[in-house]
Parts: C-alpha cells; structure tokens; sequence
C-alpha cells in the first residue's frame, strides 16, 4: 500500500529535474543570442568575446570527475541548489560586466553549474528512481527540455532588441534561478526511500534489533569496498575510454549544426529557405529524442547506435548532394536533426549497458568528458577549415570519418567489455 501511493514520485523527481535542466540548457542555448549586441557595445570581435566558450568546456573538463564524486556523496537536491545558483547568479552577472574579461572569469562559475544542472543530474536521477525502461525516460526528458529553448531564445531575442542585452542578462538570469530554485526544492527528491527503513518508520519503531544493525553495517561496508574495487577497475578501462571516444566523436558530428545556416547560404539558398530547413532539423530533433530512448529499450542500446551512426552517414552524404536540390538539403537537414539527441540520450544508456548501476555518478562524470573534448577543438577547427578553403567538402568528409570511428569504438568497447563480465563471472564461479 505505501509503496502503491509513493508511485508518484519518481514522476514528479523526473517533472523537476526537467524544469531544472531545461533552464539551464535554455541558459546556454540563447548565450549566442548575446554575442553580437554584445560585442558591438564593447567594440570587440566575435572571436574574442568566444573565447569564453572554450573557457567553459576547459573548465568543465576538469571538473565532471569531482562533480560526479560530489554527486555521489551528497544529496542530489543540495547540489542542484548549488549549481543554480553558480550558473544563474553568473549569468545575471554578465549585465553588468564592462570588459570581456568579465566574461572569461564567469565563465568558471557557469561551467560548474550548467556542468552539473545540464549534463550530470537528469541521467543520474533517471538511473536511481526509474528501474525500468529508462532509455524511453531519457527520451521523453530530453524531448521536454527541448521545448524551453524553443520558448526562450526567441523571448530573448525580443527581449534584447526592446529593452537592450545587459538588462536582458539580468532578468533571464533571474527569472531562471527563481524557477530552478523553486523546482528543486519541492520537485526533486535524493533517492527512493529504503525499504526497510520505510517499514520500521510506519510501525513506529524508534529501535531496530542490534543485530539487524550489525548485519547492516557490514552489509554497508562490504557494497563499499565493493564500489571502490569496481571504480578502480573502471577507470583504467578500455570500455571506459572507448566510450569516452565514441561520445567524443558523435558529438563532433553532432556540432556541426551550428555551421548549417552558413552552408546553407554557401550553397544559394536563401534565409527563409533556411529557416525553414532549421525548423524541419528542430522538429526531426523533437522526435529523435523520444525515439532513440524508446528505441534503445527494444532493440538494445548497441544496435540503437549501429542505426543512428547509419542514419547520420545517409545525412551527411545528402549535405555533400544538397547543392542540387532543396529537397534533399531539407531531408539532410531532418535527418541530422533525428540523430543529433543521441548524444545526450545514449551517453546515460550505455553506461548504464557497459557498467551498470553502480557507482554510476562517478563513471557518466567521466564519459561525460567527451563532449567538452569535442567542442574545445572540432568546433573552431571547422570553422578554420571553411576559413581557408571557401567551403565545407573537407569538413563533411571529417564528419564521416568521426562516425566510422564511432561504430569502431563502441564495438571494440562493448566486446572487451563483454569478455571482461565473462571473465569475472568465471572467477566468481
């Protein structure tokens, strides 16, 4: 009966957690919004004022490891308020900034907290409050928090053209902490309530059996000893890092979004014609989220990879053919939007298929490190790339590469992994 009214809850943890990531990747999505009116007031390039970009994944880089441990060991709703405040009260603080260095100094604080609020604390609650089908969970989440920055960039372009950029960062900074504030207090919860605890408090009991305590406290210490032999296994993992590389690869693939706009005039075609091929990778985006979950939970999370890797290879190959007809630019451009969710969704998923459930904090934190990686130097390599060359064939064909050696990687990865379970059950037997 307790159990039958406490079915809620993990539902209302997962109705927090996406309010929180969504404003905090709503956050870091309308950031470029700024750079522009931004850089004319200062009367800097672009290029410096972006230098804070790398400045956030550099820092985030160094500090997933500690923010996965920190998330472990204490409470999730404690952290969260934690980097809330970093990420928010640091974004309201660029309002009143007068010199790019400003930008460069927030930019720790806010790679601390987006770190956590957008890459760390969806999955992990997701993995201890939802048992099963949590690839479709993921999906359903990750659909959700796209919806935020569909609603807030063009709020803040609005806001920025009527009432100027430095009170718009003010009042979105705001505006978020209050929110993500208010939804991590009353929305998200730690962990399910244990069992046997759970009973003992509904019988009033305010003493357990010595022995039953006795038995706990190793019970306790052995599940520790236990972790810490299997993250020490863990960490020098051919899995491990082959996942880090396949993350790191598909989110190479995956950034190449932001260079669309430019290919698309590259290739003749006009604004509006692009903006109709951004909305079309926006609604294939909207899909692919949900899809690539509910699809991992049916066919596994190895074969959901082999098909998003096949799909972005058909996508890219419409990008290189795209200058012949709009049609097949605008299906490309759905496809490569149908795929792109994967790197946030399928992270979580295979390290749950790779490692499990325990001691899971510590290990996401560090696959997490793969998408810092990739935007740190794939991102201004394509643009150095465009640069020298006047167009985007050799980029494509990087593109493709990277998605060969992302079929590679998870490959290798999940049979050296296979072979390893197989040889420890054997010890154990």
């Amino acid at each position: 009966m307790r159990n039958e009214k406490r079915s809620w809850l993990p539902w209302l943890v997962l109705t927090g957690a996406i309010i929180v990531r969504g404003f905090a990747t709503g956050l870091n999505t309308i950031s470029s919004l700024f750079l522009a009116p931004v850089s004319e007031t200062l009367e800097i390039g672009i290029g410096t004022l972006s230098i804070y970009y790398s400045i956030i994944s550099v820092v985030q880089i160094l500090w997933f490891g500690y923010a996965g441990r920190l998330l472990n060991q204490c409470d999730v709703r404690w952290v969260a308020v934690k980097a809330i405040c970093l990420q928010a009260i640091a974004f309201a603080a660029l309002g009143f900034m007068r010199n790019v260095a400003g930008w460069y100094v927030l930019a720790i604080p806010l790679a601390m907290g987006a770190g956590i609020l957008v890459n760390l604390l969806g999955p992990i609650l997701v993995n201890r409050w939802f048992h099963k089908n949590t690839g479709t969970i993921l999906g359903i989440q990750a659909a959700c928090v796209g919806l935020f920055g569909a609603v807030l960039q063009p709020m803040t372009s609005n806001m920025i053209e009527i009432k100027g950029w430095r009170e718009t960062y003010f009042s979105m900074g705001l505006l978020s902490l209050c929110v993500m504030l208010l939804a991590a207090t009353f929305f998200i919860r730690n962990r399910p309530v244990n069992t046997l605890t759970d009973k003992n408090s509904l019988s009033g009991e305010k003493h357990t059996d010595q022995k039953q305590k006795s038995k706990e406290i190793r019970a306790n210490k052995l599940s520790e000893q236990a972790l810490q032999e299997n993250a020490k296994k863990t960490t020098g993992s051919v899995a491990l890092y082959a996942l880090i590389l396949f993350l790191f690869a598909v989110t190479g693939v995956a950034v190449f979004v932001q260079h669309i706009p430019t290919y698309g005039t590259l290739l003749g075609y006009s604004m509006t014609r692009i903006g109709m091929v951004l909305s079309l990778a926006s609604i294939g985006n909207a899909i692919g989220s949900f899809f690539i979950g509910f699809l991992s939970d049916r066919i596994g999370g190895l074969r959901t990879c082999y098909l998003i890797i096949s799909i972005w290879l058909t996508a890219i190959v419409g990008f290189l053919f795209s200058g012949t007809h709009f049609m097949i630019f605008m299906a490309a451009a759905f496809l490569n939007g149908l795929v792109t969710p994967s790197v946030m969704v399928m992270a979580p998923i295979l390290t749950m298929s790779f490692f499990g459930k325990s001691d899971y904090e510590k290990i996401y934190a560090k696959v997490s490190t793969g998408v810092p990686l990739a935007s740190i130097f794939l991102i201004p390599i394509y643009g150095f790339i465009y640069d020298v060359t006047g167009n985007y064939l050799i980029v494509l064909f990087i593109l493709c590469i990277l998605l060969l050696l992302a079929g590679f990687s998870i490959a290798y990865g999940w049979k050296h992994q296979q072979r390893r379970d197989e040889n420890e059950t054997k010890l154990q037997l």
